[in-house]
C-alpha cells in the first residue's frame, strides 16, 4: 500500500531542511559523548500512554481506518490493543550512527538507529509506544527529519540540548509531537529535561548513558 500522496502531512522540506542546516552547522559543545542514550525509568506507557491526553493516537472505529488483510499483513496494519502490527515496542533508548545518517552531525540520536534496524514487519523502522507509534519515513534515514521519530539532539540555534518524541497518527500519516522538552547547558545529552509541549502531560524525563 503506497502512502507517497501523503506527504502534505508531513512537516514542510523547508522545515526540515532547515534544521538540518542549524545541525549540520552546529558549534558542538565540547565533550565526550555517548553511542546510545535512555530515558531513565522508561517502561512502555510513560510517554504516550496518558489518558484521555493521548486518546487520539490510538486508532478509532469510525475514522476511517483500513481493515489487514490476513492474507497480506502490513507493518502498518492497526493493533487495536496499541500501534501497529509491524511496530517493536520502544525501549526508550536512542542511538547514534553516523554510517548510516550523518546529515545532523555527531550530536544527534534517535530510536530508528538501534543497530541491525531494518525495513519491514518488527525491522525497527516502526515503533510502537503508549498509545500511539511512529514510522521512520520511506523507511530511509536521511528522512529522519521529516517524518515522526523519537530524537535528542543539540539545538545550535537555541544552544540548548533537545528531546523530541512524535507519533504518527492513523489514516492521516500526520506528524504528532507527544512530549517535547529541553536541557539547558551542560556538554552532553545526560540530564533531565523540561516538559515544553506536546499531548503527554508528563512534567520531565531524564536521560543518561547506556
Amino acid at each position: 500500500m503506497s502512502h507517497h500522496h501523503h506527504h502534505t502531512h508531513h512537516p514542510h522540506e523547508a522545515e526540515a531542511d532547515a534544521l538540518r542546516a542549524r545541525l549540520a552547522s552546529a558549534v558542538a559543545p565540547a565533550g565526550a559523548t555517548a553511542d546510545a542514550y535512555r530515558i531513565v525509568g522508561y517502561t512502555d506507557g510513560l510517554v504516550g500512554g496518558a489518558e484521555p491526553e493521548c486518546d487520539s493516537l490510538a486508532p478509532h472505529w469510525d475514522s476511517g481506518l483500513t481493515w489487514p488483510d490476513e492474507n497480506d499483513p502490513q507493518p502498518g496494519d492497526v493493533c487495536w490493543d496499541a500501534g501497529v502490527a509491524g511496530g517493536v515496542s520502544w525501549d526508550g533508548v536512542f542511538y547514534r550512527d553516523l554510517a548510516r545518517y550523518s546529515g545532523s552531525g555527531p550530536l544527534f540520536w534517535s530510536a530508528y538507529l538501534k543497530p541491525g534496524s531494518v525495513a519491514g514487519m518488527q525491522g525497527g523502522f516502526w515503533i510502537n509506544f503508549g498509545q500511539g507509534w511512529s514510522h521512520l519515513l520511506n523507511d530511509d534515514p536521511a528522512q529522519i527529519l521529516s517524518g515522526a521519530s523519537q530524537k535528542l539532539f543539540f539545538d545550535p540555534a537555541a544552544g540548548n540540548w533537545k528531546l523530541v518524541i512524535e507519533a504518527t497518527m492513523f489514516v492521516t500519516f500526520e506528524v504528532v509531537v507527544v512530549w517535547s522538552g529541553v536541557k539547558i547547558g551542560g556538554s552532553d545529552p545526560a540530564g533531565i529535561y523540561a516538559r515544553e509541549f506536546g499531548l503527554d502531560p508528563l512534567a520531565s524525563l531524564t536521560i543518561k548513558p547506556v
